[in-house]
Formats: structure tokens, C-alpha cells, sequence
């Protein structure tokens, strides 16, 4: 009885800690979508130096976000939070459910490989090369985001998943490290948290289901990024909740990459400077696509 109350109360203060990482993690993506001003010269091959900028201005925004944040955004940032608390408490019970025989686990593993990161590429790839080709620019930009949408995606979960350090579950089973954060101190070795299968699918869905927005592409995107997903916790390589912060900042990239990047966004502002003999000034140019 003593060792479950003490178990329950370090349930309970794991949960506390995980919300702060979760609102840590959240928060900046809140305002990083919000910012509206499409970039209008995108990143290509030929211009490494600008895809350079391009990416670190993303993660500077990621950054300094927080400091844009409304208090609407409470409204489903607290109920995230709560979630995925939630999910932590039940982690490894839920995992307990899951099978370990070695070929289903290697089954799932290979599925979420392809849901995950072959069929994103090789969706992203094919688009924009296949729109260079037949000078379809719709189609070159969606390829060229959701590239964009990926690379943004693992810098940003590369940086959480060293920091918060969480021990991958067991392939075979529980062990008393599995779902453990800094399991050896900040030895910066484990990188379950978050999934980043699951925030590359959700990323890329996000920027193909916005560049085409009718019903039928979002149900084939998004349900193959829910089956990553799936697939991550159901091969033993995430726990729910890696998956389920993952899953949403890789949506909030997605949104993010497609507001700021895409000729195709709602809301275009655009500055110039202009010089006469008088003086100088700034013309500001605000346009609403049709779409």
C-alpha cells in the first residue's frame, strides 16, 4: 500500500513537471503560426544561402514566440496541456496492451517508417520536381513546403527530444527505465520524446491538406499521418503521449510553413520603401486571396 501511494505520488509530480515541458513545447508554436507575412522568395537548390536564412529565421521565430501569444489561445492550448498530461499517467499502462511478439513490433516499426518519412519525402520530392517539370507552380510550392515543413519539423523536435531525454519503451517488454526522463542524469542518450514520425506526417499533411483543401485530400492525409502515429506506439517505439505532442507540433509547423510561405495564404502583407525628392517612405500593400 505504502509503495503505490509512493508510486502515485511520483506519478503525480512527473505529471506536474511533463505539463511545464508540454506548455514549454506548445507555446512557442502558438504565436510562431500566428505570425501572417508569406515569405515571397522561397528557399530552392540553388539558393542554399537563403534556405540557411530562411530556416533560422523559422527557429528564431520559435523562440521568441511566446512573447505573441493571446489569451484566446488558452482556450484549446489548456485542454492540449491537460491531454497530454493525462496520457503521461497512462503511458506505460497503456503500453502494457500492446503486443511484443518481434514480428508484429517489426511490422509496425517498418509501416511507421513509411507512413512517417519515405511517403512524405517521396510525396514532397515527386511534387516539386514534378511541377519544375510541367511548370505547374501549385504544385512545385506544395512539394517545396512540405519540404520546408520537415526540415523545420526535426530541428524543432530534435532540439526537445535532447532536452528532455525520455527512455524509449522496451521492444519486449516494461523496464524500470522505459518512459523515464534523464534516465542517467542529463546524459542527453534518449530521444523518445517527442515522436518525430509522428510531427513529420502531421507537418506535411498540415501543408498539403491547406494547399488543397478539399475533404477527400484531408481525409487521405491526415489519416495517414493518424496511422503513423498508431504505428509508432503499436511497434514499441513511442509511448501515447510522445506521439500525441508530436502529432501537434508538427501541425503547428505545417500551419506555420503554409501562413508564412505560401503565395496561396489568405492574408498577404507587403512592405516597400519608397524615395522621392521630398523624403522617404514605406508603402504597405494588404491583399485577401479568393481561396
Amino acid at each position: 500500500m505504502q509503495s503505490t501511494q509512493r508510486f502515485s505520488r511520483h506519478q503525480a509530480h512527473v505529471c506536474v513537471r511533463i505539463s511545464r515541458v508540454v506548455l514549454v513545447c506548445i507555446l512557442p508554436l502558438v504565436g510562431y503560426a500566428q505570425q501572417l507575412p508569406p515569405q515571397l522568395e522561397q528557399c530552392t537548390f540553388s539558393s542554399p544561402g537563403r534556405c540557411a536564412a530562411q530556416f533560422s529565421k523559422d527557429q528564431k521565430g520559435i523562440l521568441t514566440s511566446p512573447l505573441r501569444l493571446h489569451k484566446k489561445d488558452l482556450v484549446w492550448l489548456a485542454p492540449v496541456a491537460a491531454a497530454t498530461s493525462a496520457a503521461f499517467m497512462f503511458d506505460r499502462s497503456a503500453l502494457g496492451h500492446v503486443s511484443t511478439d518481434p514480428s508484429r513490433v517489426n511490422d509496425f516499426r517498418t509501416a511507421s517508417n513509411f507512413t512517417g518519412i519515405y511517403v512524405p519525402v517521396a510525396a514532397a520530392g515527386a511534387a516539386l520536381l514534378g511541377g519544375t517539370i510541367r511548370h505547374d507552380e501549385h504544385l512545385r510550392e506544395t512539394g517545396a513546403l512540405a519540404m520546408t515543413a520537415m526540415i523545420d519539423t526535426q530541428l524543432l523536435t530534435t532540439f526537445i527530444k535532447y532536452s528532455a531525454d525520455r527512455a524509449r519503451p522496451s521492444a519486449t517488454g516494461s523496464t524500470p527505465s522505459s518512459g523515464a526522463f534523464w534516465p542517467n542524469g542529463h546524459s542527453f542518450s534518449a530521444d523518445s520524446f517527442p515522436s518525430g514520425h509522428a510531427a513529420n506526417a502531421f507537418a506535411v499533411a498540415h501543408v498539403i491538406a491547406d494547399e488543397y483543401p478539399g475533404w477527400k485530400v484531408k481525409l487521405a492525409v491526415y489519416s495517414l499521418a493518424a496511422a503513423t502515429g498508431f504505428e509508432r506506439v503499436a511497434g514499441r517505439e513511442h509511448f501515447p503521449s510522445d506521439v500525441l505532442v508530436g502529432g501537434a507540433l508538427g501541425y503547428l509547423v505545417g500551419g506555420y510553413v503554409f501562413n508564412h510561405h505560401s503565395t496561396r495564404s489568405k492574408t498577404h502583407i507587403a512592405f516597400s520603401p519608397m524615395f522621392g525628392h521630398g523624403g522617404g517612405g514605406v508603402s504597405l500593400q494588404i491583399s485577401r486571396s479568393p481561396n
